[in-house]
């Protein structure tokens, strides 16, 4: 199976780099939810009053986890809507956010389904979701952050979890009228492995990075069960598929030669530009830039046009 979800991965991506570059559909707004790949701030605000019970609306800018702009106001801009995002990091999928055990805990219960429940109210009781939007969930990773990547037991319960929230987050849009909906994958860890279990994995700095991969192939699956059962289209974005392919071109794509090394974190670098990794778990700017690139491009791939 895995060397069969490796073939099935590849050719859908290698499709997806020949789409027509301009959407099909002509999206008015696009909602976020997810983690500190799609938050714009309000974790880096909450930051500097991490106990005073007041949490930073949607749409808060501040400081995100990366050395500039990331994915959705990458993506915003090249569609021209406006975003409403309730990221968070350090979210999870569920109701936790990883960072309320680190001193943060006005933060505790601003997972992605908190997040969704923060979209429902915005819409009213009984209020619809608005059909010509784009909706992005970015969560799972959070999930994994803090299991024993040795104890498979424990990976397969947070991966199964994982996929039952995501579930639970598109059936909830659906049910409220949204009609496309987009769920991005786990990216990958510095260290990196080939593996699709963790267990299978032994190096065990790459463990993460396996674990990972092995949430990643759920996911694709579950996306597959969605688009089955629900009226809404649903598109998996596989952002990690599109970093391993600039890793492995790195050093002939603009971007220096890979390492995993510390040294070559953005955090540890006077100039990020030209560097893949941001810190041990995040993405440079110019990495998101090319993110939104590949998901735009996706997004040529839903069937209905809006409006």
């Amino acid at each position: 199976m895995p060397m069969a979800m490796k073939q099935i991965l590849g050719s859908i991506c290698a499709g997806l780099m020949l789409a027509l570059p301009a959407a099909a559909v002509e999206f008015d707004q696009m909602v976020v939810i997810g983690d500190s790949n799609v938050d714009i701030g309000r974790l880096s605000a909450e930051a500097s009053s991490p106990e005073d019970g007041i949490i930073p609306p949607p749409n808060t800018i501040a400081g995100r986890s990366s050395d500039g702009e990331i994915l959705p106001e990458f993506l915003a801009e090249r569609l021209g809507v406006p975003q409403l995002n309730f990221g968070w990091g350090g979210a999870t999928s569920g109701v936790g956010n990883i960072v309320a055990r680190r001193g943060m805990p006005d933060a505790k219960n601003t997972g992605a389904l908190m997040q969704m429940d923060e979209y429902l109210s915005s819409l009213g009781e009984g209020g619809t979701a608005n059909p010509d939007a784009l909706y992005l969930i970015y969560a799972g990773s959070n999930d994994l952050a803090l299991i024993n990547k040795t104890d498979q037991a424990a990976v397969d319960a947070a991966i199964l979890q994982a996929v039952e929230n995501l579930k639970e987050l598109a059936r909830t849009l659906d049910e409220r009228g949204a009609d496309y909906i987009v769920i991005a994958n786990r990216t990958p860890r510095p260290v990196l492995s080939d593996a699709y279990v963790a267990s299978d994995e032994p190096d065990e700095e790459a463990k993460n990075d396996a674990a990972g991969r092995q949430l990643n192939t759920y996911i694709y699956w579950m996306v597959e069960e969605l688009n089955e059962e629900l009226d809404a289209e649903v598109r998996l974005f596989d952002a990690y598929y599109y970093i391993r392919d600039l890793i492995e071109n790195s050093g002939e794509n603009g971007f220096e030669a890979y390492s995993p090394s510390p040294d070559q974190y953005c955090t540890n670098a006077p100039d990020c530009t030209r560097l893949i990794n941001y810190d041990a778990a995040h993405k440079t700017s110019a990495v998101h830039e090319i993110l939104a690139q590949k998901l735009y491009y996706l997004l040529e791939t839903f069937d209905t046009p809006a409006n």
